[in-house]
This record gives structure tokens, sequence and C-alpha cells, in this order.
């Protein structure tokens, strides 16, 4: 859902608190695996919607790929990293224009590898919105991919001489 290692393990953090802080409630709760994964969809929804209206633009600080270890261990040429780097970052250009939810609904059905019964009984909506939903933001994702505006890299202009 979070498109970070670091993201996901701050939310993983987040929710096991949740889950220390009312432990006794929570050895009580049936299905513990499905109240973890929604506080965990509740959290990151929060979370995207309190960023989207924060005044700070968050800089991005790259891809984990890029990390030294992982290059020395790649069979791949340099180039191809490249490439491979380059495409990653137009899809998540692209990712950047869907709606959080749809986001992090696609993300958990096509990444995390959830059911439609999964996702229904985490999200509370039928099968069917799920399923049109998903078909919905999968055909803009390949819209927004297939326009080469939106997945171009913006330039931002930091500081500049005074005229």
């Amino acid at each position: 859902m979070t498109m970070s290692a670091h993201d996901a393990e701050d939310l993983v953090q987040e929710v096991c608190i949740k889950a220390f802080e009312t432990l006794d409630e929570f050895e009580a709760i049936e299905y513990a695996y499905a109240w973890l994964l929604r506080v965990m969809y509740n959290r990151f929804i929060d979370d995207q919607r309190r960023g989207s209206r924060s005044p700070v633009d968050i800089a991005l600080t790259g891809f984990e790929s890029n990390e030294p270890d992982v290059l020395q261990s790649s069979a791949a040429m340099p180039e191809d990293l490249v490439g491979r780097e380059q495409e990653i970052e137009r899809v998540l250009r692209a990712i950047r224009c869907l709606n959080a939810d749809d986001c992090a609904l696609l993300g958990m059905r096509d990444i995390e590898g959830f059911s439609i019964n999964d996702l229904c009984e985490l999200t509370g909506m039928p099968a069917g919105t799920i399923k049109s939903r998903l078909h919905r933001t999968r055909a803009k994702l390949g819209r927004l991919l297939l326009n080469d505006a939106v997945t171009q890299p913006r330039l931002k202009v930091v500081g500049g001489r005074d005229e």
C-alpha cells in the first residue's frame, strides 16, 4: 500500500502499538487477523489524507533498489537498471494520480494478493463494488500510463536569482 519499505515498517509498527495498547480487547477478538488488517487499512487511509492536506512537500529519497549493496549483487548491466528505474518511476507517477482509496484497494488486491472476500471484510464493501472499483482503477491507471504528460517527470525550480 505504501510503496515504500520504510513507510510500511512504520505503518506496521503503529498497528502493533495499537494492538498492544488494547491487548485485553485484542485477545477477545474472534478474527484478530481481519481486525489488524482493517486497522492497518484505516491508518494508511488516514495518513494519506493527512499527507494530502499537508502544506509541506515531502521530498522523494529514491528507490531502495539503488542501495549500493543491492547494486553490487545485481548481475544486471547499469543501463538495464536505469531503464527499470525509469519505468518504475513512470508507474509511480501514474499511481500518485489515483485516489488514495482506489490506490490502496488496487495495492491490496494486485500487490499484496488479498482475495475479494478479504477485501470485502476489510473495507465493508460488497464484492461487486470492489470488482467494479478495481476495474475502473486499472483502466484509469492504463490511461495514465499512455498519457506522456502525466508520466513525464516534473521539474521544480528551487530558489533562483533575484532580478
